[in-house]
């Protein structure tokens, strides 16, 4: 995997965390680790896998219905796949193809979200492969295994089912991507596409995969995970401006934050001048 610097890799931690930061969000236990804390920093430089990552930034996007946790986290995924997005990207609305119409329509997600299987269904509606695991057939390394090699590779991704309480949330089934994995801390980023609430998270495995074990009552089956890629005939995305060079960005980070501080300076300085000028003037009158 590429190097990448440490500190591009913070300012993509903050711009990721800074929308979840609201007054009303949640409360973590302390077997989480939010992102935007020292810690989860840390946990993001030292990562073992985060190539997933560095896609995930630019295509995080909150669900924007109650039951749409599972909506949001695929248009996450869509959009960060080489594949042909409807113009002008894969969204909440657009999801919906008619392929995915006939699978689940929007009015139902809507009304009680998805189960695991749903979730591989409707993404099969997309030039996508999907391989859907319920955690009932693995093991905790070879979910480890499976899904850090996946984290590690760039076009492809990982999306969760699991249930919250056990990770110390509320109780309640959800879905999301996953972004990152840190193997000293044994602990995976989830990306929590209900952003109003909860800010994406290391959570530590072993809790992970219990959260996915348990069983979800509308199919009486275990949840799971899903790995998606694009299918072999899917349309690549028409060519895009080339991006700009991760130390670019720095420098003209550098360059902002140098030009602001010498923006102050120059302030002080005329500001100290003006004061010293009326002080002269005062004691020659």
């Amino acid at each position: 995997m590429p190097a990448r610097p440490a500190a591009l890799l913070l300012a993509a931690a903050l711009l990721l965390s800074a929308a979840s930061a609201r007054a009303d969000r949640a409360l973590l236990p302390p077997s989480l680790v939010a992102l935007d804390s020292p810690e989860g920093q840390r946990l993001l430089v030292g990562a073992s896998a985060r190539e997933d990552f560095f896609h995930l930034v630019h295509t995080y996007v909150s669900q924007e219905r109650p039951s749409y946790c599972g909506v949001a986290s695929c248009v996450t995924v869509l959009n960060a796949l080489p594949i042909a997005a409807p113009e002008p990207a894969f969204n909440q609305v657009n999801f919906f193809n008619p392929a995915a119409q006939r699978i689940r329509s929007a009015e139902d997600v809507g009304r009680g979200g998805m189960a695991l299987d749903d979730l591989g269904d409707l993404l099969r509606a997309h030039p996508v492969e999907v391989k859907v695991v319920h955690a009932s057939d693995t093991t905790l390394e070879d979910f480890r295994a499976a899904v850090s090699k996946n984290l590690g590779n760039a076009n492809d991704y990982v999306i969760v089912n699991y249930e919250r309480s056990e990770v110390g949330q509320e109780s309640l089934g959800h879905i999301s991507p996953l972004a990152a994995y840190d193997a000293p801390s044994d602990r995976f980023l989830l990306l929590d596409v209900a952003r109003y609430k909860y800010p994406p998270v290391w959570v530590p495995a072993a809790d992970l995969f219990r959260a996915m074990r348990t069983t979800d009552p509308t199919t009486g089956q275990s949840r799971g995970f899903v790995l998606v890629s694009p299918a072999p005939d899917a349309t690549p995305p028409p060519p895009a401006k080339k991006p700009m060079s991760p130390l670019v960005f720095i420098a003209g980070a550098a360059l902002g934050i140098a030009f602001l501080l010498g923006a102050g300076a120059g302030a002080g300085v005329a500001t100290w001048r003006l004061r010293r000028t009326s002080r002269r003037a005062r004691a020659d009158a």
